[in-house]
């Protein structure tokens, strides 16, 4: 199969816009309102300066950090595993492959929903751990949830397919007196690191 390179949609980069400018806006109205209730002295004044250029200061680096991330992240779906890649400062590249993938999770919420966009999360064994625990990868901002659910979901099914046809091939080329002389070698050596150890 063919390898699929997504990137998320540029609606994505909106909804981390709206989720940084929802707290400032906060911030600036209890700013307002604790400017129009707190007498004027030159200390607190000193103190809420220094707060606001903080809050700007922050602002500012987010308002450059989102496009620089959004840039960033981009997603590949190849012959034998689901790949990511990310990062502005620290660079980040993670693969998971078919044979340890036990789930997909698909995720709208509703300003995702608002947009047309969703999340897929894909889960192994050993990340996953208990019910809840977070997926091995997100893929974020992705329009075609389903049709990317099932051509991830396809090549894992083929994936498994034809890895335990692999794997039967192999056992089926040992012959039983080569496998049977290992288990004897394993058993001889078990035997000695007991007697060993009674000594």
């Amino acid at each position: 199969m063919e390898a699929i390179k997504l990137r998320p949609e540029k609606e994505q980069k909106t909804m981390w816009f709206i989720g940084w400018a929802v707290p400032f806006v906060i911030g600036l109205v209890l700013l307002v309102v604790f400017l129009a209730f707190v007498p004027p002295a030159e200390a607190v004044w000193l103190v809420l300066l220094l707060c606001l250029f903080g809050w700007l200061v922050v602002m500012g680096l987010v308002l450059v950090w989102i496009p620089a991330f959004y840039k960033s992240l981009e997603y590949f779906i190849d012959s034998d595993s689901v790949k990511m890649k990310k990062g502005v400062f620290w660079k980040k590249n993670v693969a998971v492959p078919f044979t340890k993938i036990t789930n997909l999770d698909v995720t709208e919420g509703p300003v995702q929903r608002m947009f047309g966009i969703g999340t897929i999360s894909v889960q192994t064994a050993g990340a996953g751990g208990q019910q809840g625990a977070q997926p091995e990868l997100k893929l974020l901002g992705i329009r075609d949830l389903e049709g990317v659910k099932d051509s991830i979901m396809e090549r894992v099914r083929g994936y498994t397919i034809s890895g335990s046809g692999e794997v039967r091939e192999k056992a089926a080329e040992r012959s039983d007196s080569e496998i049977l002389g290992r288990m004897l070698e394993e058993l001889t050596a078990i035997r000695e690191v007991l007697e060993n150890k009674r000594s």
